[in-house]
């Protein structure tokens, strides 16, 4: 083998030995019986126009209930179809994304839907699973003129096609999304988000409670929840790196948790300072470039992981109830 095979060999290695680490969390879930709820939703409303809008709006309102509420008032902002204005908000609406091919373009990648249910199916047969007593949301697709990538509500998830056409589609350029937004605005971030989404619905943080340390490990638990639901999805996926991010945080865990004692800025409540560890962003300025974001999630994540690693008898549901995150990290005997 020559040198030029070698060095291709070993970073196919090396990533897949970083990538494919979710061996502990797989289960099996065929005997789970369930079958979710999926709606295309934007199917049903590009089907309005102006001659018909009066005899369609009952039917969806009788059909999505308050999901079309929600829908007409917090994600595209056209108001109660009793308003005098609804009909003509509805139609620019509609022709907007007319004008810009939405519509199109959401038919052509989501043509065929049945990949992303049967993922959902499986996230949601992972969500049983670890919680038989929880509800399983309802799922609705839509067209948000881009605005809300998911939303969540009692009872269901609400999916914005357009916002996962894909990281080179050339309205998101146009719009001034910033690079490291476009990464992940693909298909197949749609399950990770939507279970991220519900996670935080379901198990909010606890507000009295607020400082760089405990959103580490709250961020951290719903990275856990996700590696727990999502076991067949890469890990680079479930965390929106590149491979270089993810090679880098596996590398560099330890140098994290040290800059962030020695600097004394775990129990730091200032909102920057988190953000700058656990928000979104193109890296964790703190360090080089090249590093990965929400570096301090990743630290806490691997707190959690070793808090559960040595209480075997905790389910997730139990760590999911947590509210006292200090509990999580006193008791967690991490080491990096």
């Amino acid at each position: 083998m020559n040198r030029k095979n070698s060095i291709v060999f070993f970073i196919l290695i090396s990533l897949f030995s970083i990538s494919c680490n979710n061996n502990n969390f797989k289960i099996n879930v065929s005997n789970i019986d369930l079958d979710i709820e999926f709606s295309r939703f934007d199917k049903d409303f590009q089907s309005i126009n102006s001659e018909n809008i009066y005899d369609k709006i009952p039917l969806l309102v009788e059909q999505y209930g308050d999901f079309y509420n929600l829908y007409n008032f917090e994600i595209i902002g056209v108001g109660s179809p009793d308003n005098i204005e609804y009909k003509d908000n509805v139609i620019n609406f509609l022709n907007y994304c007319i004008s810009k091919n939405i519509n199109d373009s959401v038919s052509e990648i989501f043509e065929n839907d049945a990949e992303l249910k049967t993922q959902l199916t499986d996230a949601f047969k992972h969500y049983k699973y670890y919680f038989p007593n929880k509800e399983i949301p309802k799922i609705y697709t839509c067209i948000s003129g881009f605005n809300q990538s998911l939303f969540t509500n009692e009872g269901y998830i609400g999916i914005s096609l357009d916002k996962y056409l894909g990281k080179d589609y050339k309205l998101y350029k146009q719009l001034g999304l910033e690079q490291y937004m476009q990464f992940k605005m693909h298909k197949n971030m749609i399950p990770v988000d939507c279970m991220r989404a519900w996670s935080m619905a379901e198990f909010p943080p606890n507000d009295s409670i607020n400082s760089l340390i405990t959103t580490m490990i709250y961020e951290g638990r719903v990275q856990y929840f996700l590696n727990s639901t999502l076991p067949q999805i890469n890990d680079t996926i479930k965390w929106g790196y590149t491979y270089q991010q993810f090679r880098w945080v596996n590398k560099h865990e330890e140098k994290v948790w040290d800059y962030l004692i020695s600097e004394k800025l775990l129990f730091n409540d200032k909102l920057i300072e988190i953000k700058t560890f656990t928000g979104e962003a193109s890296f964790t300025t703190p360090f080089h470039r090249v590093s990965a974001p929400r570096a301090g999630t990743w630290v806490g994540y691997q707190i959690v992981k070793s808090f559960m690693d040595t209480h075997k008898d905790v389910s997730l549901e139990e760590l999911m109830n947590i509210t006292d995150y200090m509990k999580i990290f006193n008791e967690s005997r991490y080491n990096p």
